[in-house]
């Protein structure tokens, strides 16, 4: 389970949006340990949910809405080197796809923005046993390497194709499993933070009806999960 809370902003830091409410997530992965130490491992995961939305409109009147969130994401990671005292190191490469629509209202027309990012990141972790449990904290951090959105104004403008802005991520996380069981549980937190994305020209029938750009984003998710080694 996922609580997510959202924020757009101004370039001069003024809050424009907020969205906070919780996500269903489920996850897999494998790994594969290599000769002489190293490991490979794979990831894939799917989160979806609704959202509160508080915001305004491009003329600034409040708006209250909802918005439905769906992420995608797939991963890939290396461990070149065995496991060490001080813990072992990742380098991973991860695509995620987040989708957002926000809902329509009697005085403003919702839209769905689609984020496609590639992602590039190191990974840090450490188990160790104490108190009958194996615990795992770890530290992750990964930034954007390229970021394609998409923006469907659902017929009142042209589909419009952009070029996302950048995204750093921080990912923290604890796991624990008791001693001898295929349980585990943790708690993790993710804090991304994207730049506004470049202004480019909307249009409308083809024709040029203004211009679009999507404004900085501030997410910041906090998770309780529970999984099944086997």
């Amino acid at each position: 389970m996922v609580h997510r809370r959202l924020v757009e902003r101004a370039d001069d830091g003024r809050r424009l949006v907020t969205e906070s409410g919780e996500l269903l997530r489920l996850q897999a992965q494998g790994e594969l340990e290599l000769a002489r130490g190293g490991a490979l491992r794979a990831s894939a995961g799917i989160a979806a949910g609704g959202l509160d939305y508080r915001g305004q409109t491009q003329a600034g009147v409040p708006l209250d809405t909802d918005s439905g969130h769906r992420d995608l994401e797939f991963g890939f990671a290396w461990r070149p080197l065995a496991p060490a005292p001080w813990g072992e190191g990742w380098l991973g490469l991860h695509g995620l796809q987040q989708r957002r629509q926000i809902a329509s209202t009697p005085s403003a027309q919702g839209l769905r923005e689609t984020s496609s990012l590639l992602l590039a990141g190191v990974r840090w972790s450490h188990v160790f046993d104490g108190a009958g449990w194996r615990w795992q904290p770890s530290a992750e951090f990964r930034g954007s390497v390229r970021h394609r959105l998409e923006v469907d104004f659902h017929g009142v403008f042209d589909t419009a194709d952009l070029k996302g802005g950048g995204r750093r991520e921080l990912l923290l996380g604890l796991d624990a499993s008791p001693a001898g069981s295929p349980w585990h549980f943790g708690f993790a937190w993710t804090r991304a933070r994207q730049s506004a994305s470049p202004v480019q020209p909307l249009l409308r029938a083809g024709a040029p009806a203004g211009t679009v750009r999507q404004p900085r984003i501030e997410i910041d998710d906090v998770m309780l999960r529970a999984g099944l080694s086997f």
